[in-house]
């Protein structure tokens, strides 16, 4: 629209055209505004959703976009090229031998051989220029660390690690600097892990092929790790970086693994510390993806998971990347983790990525350089979209913080303005803030409201295998209520009472400053806390500041009827584009890997509060000044209207069958996950008799359902009694594997018989030496490839010393004393004999008549063993959208 001259008609009122001279001023008087009452149409909300969308799209460009994978016809001789077709003939030979626990046939003989013969053949092709050492290990050793904030001690025996080296055919002496790459090849029970994780494996062998056909020697030493038993809780990796001669020459690693299928590989921990790390991967990652946000939410554990990351840190002190499949979390541990979760060009993508950066670490001093270099901490490193990396030192980012908190709060300082009824401005902008934050609270309530409602009519986990209605359900009444309360209160806060007109310009300035105030204090409390994930408040912070500042003169010229709606539209949209971008690439990686682990996270928390906690916070960052402008619109009934269109669109969808949590199509599978745990138990008293025994088919669903979904298929479930705690016995008489039990509380029994064991667990008690107030067991323990100790001194009674490790760990709860400690044993052979002793020391309270000890042994039948009739007709009844794990359980207590 073309200025006029003289008085201008503006929408609502008359006001004087400011001069030209007036119009080439700094904007900072805000107060010469008063009167001026020109609205946006209200179509600008409209095409603000419409960029959404256009952003959102934009992002999921980003995470789809792989390469095209290259076949045999792409290979030349000596060229630096990862070929997927080979990698994947590997993949698909492996995944054929069907699930391999660790102490399976499976694993321990078809995986190995193949392995063995492949690297065979690679060895005997590779170049004069390399020397290539093949060796197979199998260690025994123990080690105790925390799994869901409980000590678990693990004990391991003839568990399988092949280990091959490459390096210089010139070497003659010296110490050679060497790579470590880690992989694993074992799997869960029943999931042929074709993602969790073979396709590491695959990728390893096709490394090694290119790297073996270069004619120039290496600089530094390749060694990888084809793990054999990480699924027993990193076991096998412990027994490697721990007792291999080969482990004292590795100066880094990449660590190789999948919470997921497919899809795009994300680097998710680094260091610890060693930031040149992080600069090779972003210098040299063909197709970067990388968020410090999910190391310190990892860290956090906040994923009920690990990896050997953890055990080379811990125990290997070297430094590394964790590097990881996310995509696809509903496959994880499943039998759909299978060759056709394998989208083409995700394998090609890793293999381009670890083949580069391997490769420069092999053929320069980075290593050495790097161990030299000043460790100043965790670096900030986050990606555009894929297409690369930045990565700053932290002191680097602490000035840039500190910098950007002051000029943000002197812009506002500085402002030569009013504000509401001639109150300072400052004091105005921090009323602004404080309406923002009750809009929040509205928000929030909006969202616990919709959490009772989906809690009381049962329809938990609605968005489970569909979180389209998530939108509709908890972040549309959030925003209509953030809307709601920010308009109202804000139009009566700048309301000029005299002359009954008021000024949106005004308020739209004061409520954008309110959000700088707000952005600033989170950027200064997560630098305060030395958070890496500061960026994100970085970037609300700087992209919105910089940009209004740039081109404030132009929201200006719209106020003087100079430029329309869709210049203020598109400035508004340069000042947010690119956070809002940002916090949508991450919000899509949180649901992508959260979303999936709610059907995997225990009975015990609702899934609803996180679910409701993640739209909220989502709604609140992506709204960020943006609803400054809605102090601006004449009207805002039709937006509010398409909110509630969709709220109540999503809550009538949420009671159809599109509301059903789970699926079953082999496409896109969303399925519902139980243990199915065919159970004997046999309690001995401290007479040594026999004092109780019963067996039992437990299911123990993974997520807050129970098993209320399986009611139509399997309808004895509705009468069936949980196992409650028992605390007559070690850890509540229940073979949990490992501590889970803060997460799988619940377990429903079905009546069986006792089950057929593939081989006996024999428990013998060869000494029991007592000296004054101190008693030695010595067990000699004949058990399968997998079972769990539970030790639990009695009151007033302490464990001095046990052959575990030096050191007594921390006490778990749920132990006749009050406490137990918990052993795992995870073994390569289906049946293995090893010694246990333990020194207890009784207290002056303890009465010599009384018991000192109960202990408990679990055996585990996971691989190799024939289903019990009870299994197998659950299985035949189940529907096609559950997958069960069904194992073979003995519990035997003995009291001492």
């Amino acid at each position: 629209m073309a200025a006029r001259s003289g008085n201008t008609r503006y929408r609502g009122s008359s006001v004087t055209n400011p001069s030209s001279k007036d119009t080439d001023k700094p904007d900072n008087d805000a107060e010469k505004l008063q009167g001026q009452r020109r609205f946006l149409g209200e179509h600008i909300c409209f095409l603000l959703l419409i960029s959404y969308f256009v952003f959102f799209g934009i992002v999921s460009y980003g995470h789809r976009r792989l390469p095209t994978p290259k076949t045999n016809a792409d290979y030349s001789m000596g060229n630096l090229t990862f070929i997927e077709e080979r990698a994947y003939s590997h993949l698909k030979k492996i995944t054929s031998f069907g699930p391999r626990p660790a102490g399976s046939k499976a694993n321990e003989e078809k995986a190995v051989n193949y392995l063995l013969k492949e690297l065979d053949r690679i060895k005997a092709s590779a170049s004069g220029a390399h020397k290539i050492e093949i060796d197979v290990q199998r260690p025994e050793g123990s080690f105790t660390f925390n799994i869901l904030a409980q000590p678990l001690t693990h004990y391991y025996k003839h568990v399988t690690n092949i280990v091959v080296r490459m390096g210089s055919a010139r070497r003659t002496k010296g110490r050679a600097r060497a790579l470590l790459i880690n992989g694993h090849f074992d799997t869960v029970p029943g999931s042929p892990g074709a993602s969790d994780d073979a396709v590491s494996c695959a990728i390893m062998l096709e490394i090694l092929e290119v790297l073996s056909k270069m004619t120039q020697p290496l600089d530094n030493d390749l060694i990888l790790l084809f793990n054999g038993a990480e699924e027993n809780v990193l076991q096998a990796s412990h027994g490697f970086i721990t007792q291999h001669p080969w482990a004292k020459d590795i100066d880094a690693f990449i660590n190789l693994e999948a919470a997921g299928a497919g899809g795009r590989e994300l680097v998710f921990q680094t260091g610890p510390e060693h930031p040149w790390l992080v600069r090779v991967y972003s210098e040299y990652a063909a197709h970067p993806f990388a968020a410090v946000v999910a190391q310190e939410i990892f860290q956090a554990n906040l994923i009920p998971s690990d990896t050997d990351f953890r055990i080379f840190r811990d125990f290997g002190k070297i430094p590394g990347l964790d590097i990881a499949f996310i995509s696809n979390g509903y496959v994880y541990h499943t039998k759909y983790d299978n060759l056709a979760s394998i989208q083409p060009g995700c394998i090609q993508r890793a293999g381009d990525n670890v083949l580069s950066i391997s490769h420069h670490l092999l053929t320069s001093d980075e290593m050495e350089r790097g161990w030299k270099e000043e460790l100043y901490g965790q670096p900030v490193f986050f990606d555009i979209l894929g297409f690369f990396i930045i990565s700053l030192p932290t002191r680097s980012v602490t000035y840039m913080v500190w910098s950007l908190l002051a000029a943000a709060i002197g812009m506002i300082i500085m402002r030569d303005a009013k504000g509401f009824h001639g109150r300072p401005y400052f004091v105005s902008v921090i009323q602004a803030v404080l309406v923002i934050l009750l809009s929040w609270v509205a928000g929030l309530v909006a969202i616990i409201f919709m959490g009772v409602i989906v809690s009381s009519f049962s329809r938990h986990m609605f968005w489970f295998s569909n979180p389209g209605p998530i939108l509709g359900i908890y972040a549309a009444p959030a925003l209509y209520a953030i809307i709601r309360v920010q308009r109202g209160l804000g139009l009566k806060m700048h309301k000029n009472t005299k002359a009954k007109t008021s000024n949106p310009w005004l308020a739209e300035c004061m409520f954008f400053d309110a959000y700088v105030v707000i952005w600033s204090s989170l950027l200064a409390l997560c630098a305060y806390a030395g958070l890496s994930s500061a960026y994100i408040p970085f970037f609300w912070l700087f992209f919105p500041v910089a940009i209004r500042q740039t081109v404030w003169k132009y929201i200006k010229a719209y106020r003087q009827e100079v430029l329309g709606d869709y210049t203020v539209l598109g400035i508004y949209l340069l000042m947010v584009s690119m956070p809002v971008i940002m916090s949508f690439y991450l919000l899509w990686v949180g649901l992508e890997v959260f979303i999936p682990i709610m059907g995997r996270s225990g009975s015990q928390i609702n899934p609803e509060i996180f679910i409701g906690a993640f739209a909220f916070v989502g709604v609140i960052i992506n709204t960020s000044y943006l609803t400054s402008l809605i102090q601006t619109f004449k009207t805002l009934k039709y937006t509010r209207a398409f909110l509630l269109g969709l709220f109540l669109t999503s809550t009538l969808a949420m009671f159809t069958s599109l509301g059903f949590p789970y699926s079953g199509d082999p496409m896109n599978p969303a399925p519902k996950r139980s243990y199915l745990q065919h159970t004997s138990r046999t309690y001995y008293d401290y007479s040594g008799y026999l004092s109780y025994e019963d067996s039992f088919l437990g299911v123990a669903p993974m997520d807050y359902l129970g098993v209320a979904p399986l009611f139509s298929d399997i309808p004895e479930l509705k009468d069936a009694p949980e196992a409650g705690c028992d605390p007559e016995v070690p850890y509540c008489g229940l073979p949990y594997w490992v501590p889970v039990r803060s997460m799988l509380k619940k377990i429903w029994k079905l009546p069986a018989e006792p089950p057929k064991v593939p081989v006996p667990m024999n428990i013998k008690l060869v000494t029991k030496i007592e000296d004054k107030s101190k008693t030695r067991f010595e067990f000699n323990i004949t058990a399968p490839d997998h079972m769990s100790v539970y030790i639990s001194p009695r009151a007033h009674v302490n464990m001095t010393k046990w052959s575990m490790s030096k050191k007594i760990p921390k006490r778990n709860p749920n132990g006749v004393g009050g406490y137990a400690y918990i052993i795992h044993y995870g073994g390569g052979k289906p049946q293995d004999s090893w010694p246990l002793w333990i020194e207890l020391e009784a207290g002056e309270s303890h009465i010599s008549s009384e018991p000192i000890l109960d202990i408990a042994f679990a055996g585990q039948y996971k691989a190799d063993f024939k289903y019990t009739p009870e299994i197998k007709d659950f299985l035949r009844r189940q529907p096609d959208w559950h997958f069960s794990v069904p194992i073979i359980s003995t519990y035997f207590a003995y009291v001492y």
